[in-house]
């Protein structure tokens, strides 16, 4: 939640524990991205291959099934260019690049980890399927990752892709590592646009840079989000354009000229990438607004809001929203690609309004809780179809890290949501609703999901216990189910519960109570630990 972290360390015990589950789990003690910083002994390059590259069968497979996924496969790896490199690698693997095997081992990491990790050619007899990861690190580690040179960048980002798809809460290893590219890319040059240096590099390069750059934009900005951190791509020092809109077959390293983009309607495996980029550039404003120290002018929040709006707006229809009972004719990756421009969307205002729900902003409250309850009613339903026979049981990839926490910020943003306005004093009200009997059935479903991944996942575990909170706080008994009614009078607001729901007397006067001595300029979080007496919680990092 950004701005209320620090308060969130401030009155949270570090010792707390939730349930029986350490709170350092196996996946901390076995981070591959440690070998990168020498926390392990290491390997040449050539007892890399002998001990991690599988024979040539399994390979093809693997590569082609990452290919083949193409809302996964890393669109800076040009298709035509990496069948040439992979054929020479496999003539002399010894002398190859160790920079550019370490992109064969991420990929190989990938498909095995996180769009096939059932299927026979992933395992192997071996299982070496849980060490391509460390393979890849190796292979960085014997390259010297840190150097500016070729396949430096492209290596080291679909690392950090991999563990991002790999893991379900992201560490502070990761940040350390988008960290360091984010210098070698700009060491590199590819923060500014090739159009400007056509001397020095080639269409085909400049293309692909720009390809890179926009990945690389878009992890960091959704790993430093998701950590808490300011992003290293911050935007007026970059004017790299964002991708054309171009199949592989339309250029490769011989050509002279791009040809034109192709049409916005005309779907290709680049157009998911580039209405990313387009909303990703507006939430870096988002980021730095609510990032400010001092508080921002009224017109810069309503300008952004219409920005995010307007940008959404201008997609193509492919990527609009669109119910997953209305998506039963459109391919499984086809449906994984629109929910994700859709959360990266709804999280844009979540997090854009978020902090002015505290301060009485009714309008802030409203798209808050609309966005909150788009984001985690859109994934609940999505959930469900990844099951086997489901929908999308072929795309299980999308349930990694960033995914997973668009859920939890949703589940989050709809708490603080409903809990200021239960609270909130009343007379009577018109206008807009807050569904109370909806929100909490909504949340209800969500803490079922939650409890599944509880076991492997910190942030998960805080979440669940937020969300338990706040249904016990607002559901004291069966009857405790009403509708908020709120306004804005004389620049306060108002909620006026359904006559016909018997609203506990004692959980009114809890919220009073609990929310007396606070006063409502208190962020969020320190808002929510007062509101629901989560002061003993662990709730650090979130």
């Amino acid at each position: 939640m950004l701005e209320d972290i620090q308060e969130l360390r401030d009155f949270i015990r570090d010792d707390d524990k939730i349930e029986g589950a350490s709170m350092e789990l196996d996946s901390e003690k076995d981070d591959s991205s440690r070998i990168l910083v020498g926390a392990s002994s290491p390997l040449s390059y050539q007892q890399v291959l002998s001990l991690f590259l599988p024979p040539r069968h399994r390979v093809d497979r693997l590569v082609g099934t990452y290919f083949r996924t193409k809302a996964v496969a890393a669109p800076f790896l040009h298709t035509g260019q990496f069948r040439r490199l992979y054929q020479l690698f496999w003539d002399h693997p010894s002398v190859a690049s160790p920079l550019w095997t370490s992109i064969l081992f991420s990929i190989l990491y990938i498909t095995s980890e996180s769009i096939s990790k059932d299927s026979s050619a992933s395992t192997g007899e071996d299982g070496l399927s849980s060490r391509f990861d460390a393979a890849a690190a190796y292979c960085l580690v014997n390259g010297e990752y840190y150097r500016p040179q070729r396949f430096a960048v492209e290596a080291l980002l679909l690392y950090g892709q991999a563990k991002c798809f790999a893991s379900v809460d992201i560490g502070p290893n990761i940040a350390v590592l988008f960290g360091t590219l984010a210098r070698l890319t700009t060491t590199m040059g590819y923060h500014r646009d090739a159009d400007g240096y056509r001397k020095q590099i080639s269409v085909f390069e400049g293309e692909m840079r720009r390809r890179t750059w926009s990945l690389f934009m878009q992890l960091d900005m959704l790993i430093s989000f998701q950590l808490g951190i300011p992003s290293n791509a911050q935007y007026p020092i970059w004017d790299t354009l964002p991708p054309t809109n171009l199949l592989d077959s339309d250029f490769d390293e011989d050509t002279v000229k791009l040809p034109s983009a192709r049409p916005t309607n005309e779907p290709t495996e680049l157009l998911f990438y580039i209405a990313k980029h387009r909303l990703m550039s507006v939430f870096e404003k988002v980021i730095r607004h609510t990032l400010a120290v001092s508080d921002r002018p009224s017109s810069e929040l309503e300008a952004i809001d219409q920005e995010i709006r307007d940008t959404m707006a201008g997609l193509p229809a492919t990527f609009q929203p669109r119910s997953i009972m209305d998506s039963v004719v459109d391919s499984p990756s086809l449906i994984v690609t629109r929910l994700c421009v859709s959360f990266i969307y709804q999280k844009c205002l979540c997090v854009l309004h978020r902090k002015y729900i505290t301060r009485e902003r009714l309008v802030s409250l409203l798209v808050c809780y609309n966005s909150a309850t788009d984001l985690v009613g859109q994934f609940l339903d999505m959930y469900k179809e990844f099951e086997p026979g489901g929908q999308l049981e072929t795309e299980r990839w999308f349930l990694g890290s960033i995914t997973w926490h668009d859920f939890l910020l949703g589940c989050m943003a709809l708490c603080l949501a409903v809990c200021y306005t239960a609270h909130t004093n009343v007379e009577s009200a018109e206008t807009a609703f807050v569904d109370f009997a909806g929100s909490l059935e909504l949340l209800q479903k969500a803490k079922v999901t939650c409890e599944m991944r509880t076991p492997t996942s910190k942030d998960t575990q805080r979440v669940r216990r937020l969300v338990e909170a706040t249904i016990l706080k607002l559901s004291q008994n069966n009857e405790n189910v009403y509708v908020a009614q709120i306004s804005s009078r004389n620049g306060t607001l108002e909620v006026c519960r359904n006559a016909t729901a018997s609203a506990s007397d004692d959980i009114d006067q809890l919220l009073s109570e609990r929310a007396g001595g606070a006063g409502l300029d208190n962020t969020g979080w320190a808002y929510l630990e007062q509101l629901l007496d989560l002061s003993n919680e662990d709730f650090i990092n979130i």
